[in-house]
């Protein structure tokens, strides 16, 4: 496997981790571990060994309470750059439009918006260059991952380390 298809798979692992857990998350953040550089593998650690000990509903519960109770950690790209203010849905539609233009098309079919973190790492996945994607990376990912790990005080929390993963894994 080359750095590339590693990277792009890494990606498509921390999208798993990042969508709403549906399975257990410990054979994907396993897989990720092995995928990553070894700071980012590090920083899964602590969620690997809380998700191991947790039943299903404590892994609902955790992303429920981390991603969707705080809005100030909502899991979406344009709210953390936009707000929720009409340039949002301007970003919204710009963002749709760099998909469709790349051939893109999320592959779970799980309908989220364009700019949920698990959408964007697909994108990114799929796209190993261009313009576009550098500028959602540099411009609109890594800028959304520091505001959430800062709105995250909770040094515990066990989404604050798949976040500081992906964020070492990204830079």
């Amino acid at each position: 496997m080359t750095r590339a298809e590693g990277r792009a798979h890494a990606l498509r692992a921390f999208a798993d981790l990042l969508s709403y857990p549906a399975a257990d998350p410990v054979p994907v953040a396993r897989r990720c571990q092995r995928l990553v550089g070894e700071r980012a593998a590090r920083h899964l650690d602590a969620f690997v060994t809380w998700a191991e000990r947790a039943k299903p509903y404590d892994v609902e519960e955790a992303y429920s309470a981390t991603f969707d109770l705080q809005p100030t950690c909502a899991p979406y790209v344009g709210h953390h750059l936009c707000g929720d203010s009409p340039r949002r849905g301007e970003f919204l539609v710009r963002l749709a439009g760099i998909y469709r233009d790349g051939g893109f098309v999320d592959p779970t079919g799980e309908n989220e918006l364009p700019d949920h973190l698990s959408v964007v790492l697909r994108y990114l996945a799929a796209t190993p260059t261009g313009e576009a994607r550098d500028a959602l990376l540099e411009d609109g990912l890594l800028p959304s991952l520091d505001k959430m790990l800062a709105a995250l005080e909770d040094p515990t929390n066990a989404y604050r380390s798949v976040l500081e993963a992906l964020r070492e894994e990204v830079r």
